[in-house]
């Protein structure tokens, strides 16, 4: 008879169910071969016995087990293991060869380099990023509540599994009162197209937009992901020199003529990842040679519901009357990343083009998060929400200020973020920034690539401060000076 307790450990600590805990274990053991396809299991009150769980705990894994085809069970004789996995297994065949994975594909694919992913996993105790929010600022357990009561609405029963449905109506709706009121637009939901992730709509616009050897200018040092998918179309990325006042309008129109251009991609509330801010002037400027010039606008506004100064500069897309701006933003980025969502607003006839590329790319959409979404926006609770998390990031960018002052001084150079969950700090020295890293890990610290940027004339990084509460920051920063201060003694020797 088999042991039970050999393969199935029961941890009351994880948030998955008793019973789906021992099915999971039940078919990784039969995967591996420890379960015998064709053996008959103990009956329910053994495996009730011998885990320590109520029978029904046991009845509920069983039938989830069979619903999937790991088990046969026969009334009045007993349960049976099987392995769906295995395509063709006689009946009186016991015995389980376990199959060898194929390690290497035996034909020839596209392979892309531009696509690696820039990220990095590493386990530390503080790690940097490029400027993320902190998830735990918002419990769980309140966003859970909308999604259930998500779930239980009437039009969800009937929409899910619905491919001719592909976004719900009811949030798109709300959305476009939200952003009306909080950003200054005056659309309806025809403008708008949501998406899980902001590269999804990279990804549609590339398709949409460019052909091969098309021009797209970005600002100097601009957002990674973006040039990658860009890049993957073969269309021409060129950069932008950038000043205190956004990206150089005037080096545009010496250095192309009209035509030349296809799009100009930005973000004028927060460069990435220098932070500046494109000015009033500049923005009337770039609107009028988009007019001028005949070229596309790909305004990323993805952090305007975190400002931090007292008059908020609005969308250009606020001032759209040319049909020339593209704006992609995001809903939620306050909230755990499950509750978070893009989108594009332009002109209805671009969008519902748009829809066609999206649609394949995510059938079946977003219903259940977005008519969740859809009711925090109606009941008040997600401007709330974003209310709360502002005052706290407001505080913690000031506290990450001060910090910085007192722990670097006149060592670096860096401005007050206007919005948005980081700094861009300039070292005065030209250190090395892969010793930084490699001196921050020693003390448990971890910089990853993305925030390093170093060339001849430059030694900076761009520094997230959100996703620390005030002594999390303090600390970690006291480490920072700690590890600059070691490289900076060994560039002096």
């Amino acid at each position: 008879m088999i042991s039970i307790a050999q393969f199935i450990r029961i941890d009351r600590r994880k948030s998955d169910s008793l019973y789906l805990q021992i099915a999971y274990q039940f078919i990784n053991a039969v995967q591996r071969g420890l379960i015998p396809v064709g053996v008959k299991l103990p009956g329910t009150r053994v495996w009730s016995e011998e885990l320590g769980v109520h029978r029904k705990t046991i009845v509920a894994a069983f039938e989830e087990l069979e619903a999937q085809n790991w088990l046969v069970i026969k009334a009045k004789v007993g349960a049976f293991v099987q392995n769906p996995e295995l395509k063709a297994i006689k009946d009186d065949d016991l015995a389980l060869n376990p199959i060898k994975s194929v390690e290497k594909a035996k034909f020839s694919f596209n392979k892309s380099f531009i696509l690696s992913s820039p990220y990095e996993k590493e386990n530390h105790k503080f790690i940097c990023n490029d400027g993320q929010p902190d998830y735990r600022i918002i419990k769980t357990q309140e966003l859970s509540r909308f999604y259930t009561g998500a779930l239980k609405r009437r039009n969800i029963q009937s929409n899910i599994g619905n491919y001719a449905v592909q976004e719900n109506a009811f949030f798109i709706e709300q959305l476009s009162y939200y952003l009306n009121l909080t950003r200054g637009f005056h659309i309806s939901k025809a403008h708008l197209l949501v998406a899980k992730s902001r590269e999804m709509l990279f990804y549609t616009l590339a398709k949409m937009l460019f052909n091969e050897g098309d021009i797209v200018l970005v600002g100097e040092l601009s957002f990674f992901s973006m040039n990658m998918v860009f890049n993957q179309e073969k269309v021409k990325v060129k950069t932008v020199p950038l000043d205190e006042d956004g990206i150089d309008i005037s080096y545009i129109r010496k250095k192309y003529n009209k035509g030349d251009i296809r799009c100009v991609y930005l973000n004028p509330q927060q460069s990435y990842p220098t932070t500046s801010v494109l000015s009033k002037a500049r923005r009337k400027e770039l609107i009028n040679l988009a007019e001028e010039y005949d070229f596309v606008i790909i305004e990323d506004n993805e952090d305007f519901e975190f400002n931090y100064q007292k008059q908020i500069d609005l969308p250009m897309a606020t001032n759209n009357a040319n049909g020339r701006i593209i704006h992609l933003g995001s809903i939620g980025k306050h909230l755990h990343p499950t509750f978070q969502l893009s989108f594009m607003m332009a002109p209805p006839d671009f969008i519902a083009e748009a829809k066609k590329h999206v649609s394949v790319l995510n059938p079946q959409g977003n219903f259940v998060l977005e008519q969740a979404l859809g009711e925090m926006i109606i009941e008040g609770d997600l401007f709330r929400y974003q209310k709360k998390a502002s005052k706290i990031y407001r505080e913690r960018m000031l506290h990450f200020e001060a910090l910085l002052k007192q722990y670097f001084g006149e060592s670096i150079k860096f401005e007050r973020p206007a919005n948005g969950f980081a700094f861009w700090i300039e070292f005065q020295e030209q250190i090395s920034l892969v010793k930084l890293a490699q001196e921050m890990k020693s003390r448990d610290t971890f910089l990853p690539r993305i925030c390093m940027y170093q060339n001849k004339n430059q030694t900076a990084l761009r520094l997230g401060f959100a996703h620390w509460d005030l002594v999390e920051m303090e600390e970690f920063l006291r480490l920072f000076r700690e590890s600059y201060e070691k490289v900076v003694k060994v560039l002096k020797y």
